[in-house]
């Protein structure tokens, strides 16, 4: 999972891309997240990887304030597949390798 990623998540507004920067230390996972729509960057809180799962949240900055997102999922060979959830709901998540 250690690398960059593009994150799409599936929204009823549409899709939302982040970049993101995974690193991987142990079961531990940090790095940043950045929303491709404004720019805003978020550092991971409380990232876990182990067996292939992931788990983590990020603060970020939106148009209307601050939200918390929590994601988890699954790494299947060079493809992340979970969901995000956030203030506003639960929406599908993929990842493919930048």
């Amino acid at each position: 999972m250690e690398g960059k990623w593009i994150l799409t998540v599936h929204t009823f507004m549409g899709d939302m891309a982040s970049k993101c920067d995974y690193k991987v230390d142990g079961e531990t996972l940090t790095g940043t997240v950045e929303d491709a729509g404004n720019g805003a960057v978020a550092q991971i809180e409380n990232g876990t990887f182990k067996d292939g799962a992931f788990d983590y949240e990020i603060t970020i900055k939106t148009a209307v304030g601050e939200m918390t997102n929590h994601l988890s999922g699954k790494l299947e060979g060079d493809r992340l597949v979970g969901k995000s959830v956030n203030p506003m709901g639960e929406f599908e998540c993929d990842g493919v390798r930048a």
